[in-house]
C-alpha cells in the first residue's frame, strides 16, 4: 500500500508502512507528537502506530512531493 493509498484509507499508520525514504520527513515531523505501540507478551514494543489524524498532515504538506513520487514508480514498473 502507497502512502496515497493509506491517506485515502484514513487509518492509523503502523511505521513499518512508511516508505524508507519518507521515513526521516515523517518521525521530524511527529517528534512530540503522541502514537500507541505494539508490544509483545513480554512487554518489549514490537512496533509503533501513529494516528491516521498525524498521518494525514504530514502527507498534506508533503502531498505534491509524495504523489509525484508516486507516478515516478509507476512509470519505472
Amino acid at each position: 500500500m502507497n502512502l496515497k493509498e493509506l491517506y485515502d484509507a484514513n487509518v492509523d499508520v503502523r511505521e513499518s508502512q512508511i516508505p524508507p525514504e519518507w521515513r526521516d520527513s515523517f518521525f521530524q515531523f511527529m517528534m512530540g507528537s503522541t502514537c500507541s505501540a505494539e508490544v509483545d507478551e513480554d512487554g518489549k514494543v514490537k512496533e509503533f502506530i501513529y494516528y491516521a489524524c498525524d498521518f494525514r498532515s504530514w502527507y498534506f504538506q508533503n502531498k505534491e512531493a509524495i504523489e509525484r513520487d508516486i507516478k515516478i514508480d509507476k512509470v519505472i514498473k
